[in-house]
């Protein structure tokens, strides 16, 4: 049997919607939801001129793609599925005047006619996103995809005067209709002309004007510079040929772009200078009292201490441990770039039912500060930080902290952008996204101590996501987006990631969106997977963890083809080719049984044998079929882990690599779905042995 899958398509309960408009947004305007007309987007826009004639005049002359390319317009008046933020006449007349008054070399006439194409593209890509959203479909965060420009458009609810509730748009564009439902979408009338910053991230920090001491503190590390990146292969084709997946017999395409992005974790100066650090030395000092080590706890010299770029300055530290290798926004409801996957809903995967709230979410992530990671929590078993994003949520719920001097450095909550709004007014005016990343404002300082890490944070099995371990899957809108024509698969080139290598010709990497799961089919993780067609042979780096013992496993479904695996670590062979095709011998050599059939101590005794062979059940705490008594990752068949060993971790690069070495000519199809990275500690530990979930 092979990975079957379909295509993606948004729902929404007609549930979820009345428990929508009974919360929080019932003040909006009931005419503006769910207006159908009938029409097209273009033709409302061309129907209304005395509304749109001013941003219809930017489409007709904004282009697709090359010069021989239709008009965005054009497209606008094909069938498909969009969502077009349409500004108002007015909204563009104030939007050229602000432009020629700013002097901007592009934008020199109050004239929309003036407008060269290049800009006018630039302008009207910003609008379109190619899915068609409701209002009501989208938290607060950002809309499920990016623009055609690739950029996220962040979302909060603010409320006038009169007491009626607006959508706001990267902090300047309300939605004043909404819900505009046209054949091939949705048009979303805005009173101010969406326009994203096109700075960097240090020079969009600086301009925020409340961040002065951690801007100083990037300037002085230079870290300014890593921060400028954003075009790493200026030669990348998005429109070059993907690769056939045999499976489903299609062509998948490349991801759309090759982009580097991050996160910055910020505190306001308010929030530094409420604590006592008003200047720049205070922040100075500070980091001296965390980071007074260098990466292996050698004590750091003088020159080491006074050169403020050298990457074990403790200041460095204390900024490097602040940047996410990845744009994550608050909430990505149904599309990439959460920093926990929250709210995805389509056909066949849908993540408030598949990802059991009797659970914490979680997710893990590399900062730049090398070997520390920075864990991330949704906590729903602690009520009081149950609807927050948690950056290193402690053990016992949060309770438990190593070193009472870190009690004010962990369970650090990201903040929401209208919390940052209320708690700071001097960010009244904040935009989070700049060219290449974003800012998320934070409520305590955020410190990396390896002790803490070790002993309470990280103090787990650390499961991670196989599309997780990529920053780029993020970073170019691969994971978890949604395609508008419904593609479910992307190729993935063996360039294409720092962090994945392929050996060979006759190898071939897909990312699988979250696609049909359940306990007769593939179940997964997160619903997606990656999936290796040809003669494999391929690595990646493991994530960095504290130093020590760890047994690491992988999870995936079995298969038919799945080849004879020849694993290695850190460049050496890894004990004997495992066979992963799924036959009679294998089945026999696993041992699974239906846990529904045993009892509690005979499921206990199956699940010892199990480990004795190398394999592990999946996890119970990861739900496949909703309707089921029995309906977890521990009750499906084809959901298995592999034991690849135990293996001492220090701080450098980890690579594992699978190499199928069954016999030539044999059609193979690796699968994996996530890594777990396990303390032997843990596993040890009589009095609390590792449990099921």
């Amino acid at each position: 049997m092979k990975s079957t899958f379909y295509k993606s398509v948004l729902t929404i309960t007609f549930s979820a919607v009345l428990a929508m408009l009974s919360g929080c947004r019932d003040t909006m305007k009931e005419e503006n939801r769910f207006t159908f007309t009938g029409e097209l987007i273009s033709g409302h826009l061309e129907k209304y001129p005395e509304k749109f004639s001013k941003f219809t005049e930017i489409l007709k002359k904004a282009k697709l793609g090359n010069k021989g390319a239709g008009s965005i317009l054009k497209t606008l008046s094909t069938y498909g599925s969009y969502t077009c933020f349409a500004p108002t006449n007015e909204a563009v007349e104030a939007f050229l005047e602000e432009q020629v008054a700013q002097k901007n070399p592009e934008i020199t006439s109050t004239d929309v006619n003036d407008l060269s194409e290049e800009t006018a593209t630039k302008i009207a890509k910003n609008h379109i996103i190619e899915m068609g959203y409701r209002t009501i479909e989208v938290h607060e965060g950002s809309f499920p995809m990016t623009t055609m420009n690739n950029r996220l458009t962040t979302v909060e609810w603010i409320t006038d005067e009169s007491g009626r509730t607006f959508t706001l748009l990267n902090n300047k564009s309300r939605i004043i209709e909404q819900d505009l439902k046209m054949e091939n979408g949705y048009i979303q009338v805005v009173d101010a002309v969406m326009n994203p910053s096109n700075e960097m991230l240090p020079d969009h920090l600086n301009k925020q004007k409340a961040f002065n001491l951690l801007h100083q503190a990037i300037a002085m590390t230079g870290i300014d510079s890593i921060l400028n990146i954003h075009e790493i292969d200026p030669e990348y084709d998005p429109l070059a040929k993907g690769a056939k997946l045999d499976t489903e017999e299609i062509v998948c395409p490349l991801p759309k772009e090759k982009k580097q992005r991050y996160t910055l974790l910020a505190e306001p100066d308010a929030l530094f200078k409420s604590l006592g650090y008003e200047t720049i030395d205070d922040i100075i000092e500070l980091a001296n009292k965390w980071y007074n080590y260098d990466e292996n706890g050698n004590e750091l010299s003088e020159e080491i201490l006074k050169n403020y770029r050298h990457k074990d300055n403790p200041l460095y530290r204390f900024v490097a441990y602040h940047i996410i290798d990845r744009q994550l926004s608050y909430s990505s409801s149904t599309g990439p770039g959460g920093f926990i996957m929250q709210n995805y809903e389509n056909a066949n995967f849908k993540s408030d039912v598949n990802l059991s709230k009797n659970f914490d979410s979680y997710d893990y992530f590399e900062t730049l500060l090398p070997y520390a990671m920075i864990k991330v929590t949704k906590p729903y078993t602690n009520e009081a930080l149950k609807q927050e994003i948690i950056i290193n949520y402690g053990q016992e719920k949060g309770q438990f902290v190593k070193d009472p001097e870190m009690a004010n450095h962990i369970n650090v909550v990201v903040d929401k952008i209208s919390a940052t709004k209320e708690k700071y007014p001097e960010l009244k005016d904040f935009e989070q996204t700049a060219l290449n990343g974003i800012i998320h404002t934070i409520d305590r300082i955020l410190i990396y101590n390896e002790k803490e890490m070790i002993a309470n944070v990280l103090n787990e099995r650390i499961r991670i996501d196989l599309g997780s371990i990529m920053p780029e899957l993020t970073n170019n809108a691969v994971r978890w987006s949604l395609s508008k024509d419904g593609e479910t698969a992307t190729y993935i080139p063996g360039d294409f990631s720092k962090k994945l290598k392929i050996n060979g010709n006759d190898c071939e990497i897909f990312y699988l969106r979250p696609h049909s799961t359940g306990l007769d089919s593939y179940a997964l993780m997160q619903g997606d997977e990656l999936l290796v067609e040809g003669k494999y042979d391929f690595e990646y780096r493991i994530p960095s963890v504290p130093p020590g013992d760890y047994e690491i496993r992988f999870g995936y479904g079995k298969g038919y083809y799945r080849g004879v695996c020849q694993f290695y670590f850190d460049g050496k062979i890894t004990g004997i080719p495992v066979d992963l095709r799924w036959n009679e011998h294998t089945e026999a050599l696993i041992g699974w049984e239906p846990v529904k059939e045993l009892s509690e101590e005979d499921a206990k005794l199956s699940d010892k044998a199990m480990r004795n062979r190398g394999y592990m059940r999946g996890p119970a705490s990861i739900v496949v079929d909703a309707e089921a008594e029995h309906g977890t990752l521990r009750d499906s068949e084809q959901a298995l882990r592999k034991i690849i060993g135990i293996f001492k971790l220090d701080k450098r690069p980890y690579w594992i690599r699978f190499k199928d070495v069954s016999d030539a000519g044999s059609s193979t199809q690796f699968e994996q779905d996530y890594l777990e990275l396990v303390p032997t500690r843990i596993i040890n530990d009589i009095s609390k042995p590792e449990d099921i979930y």
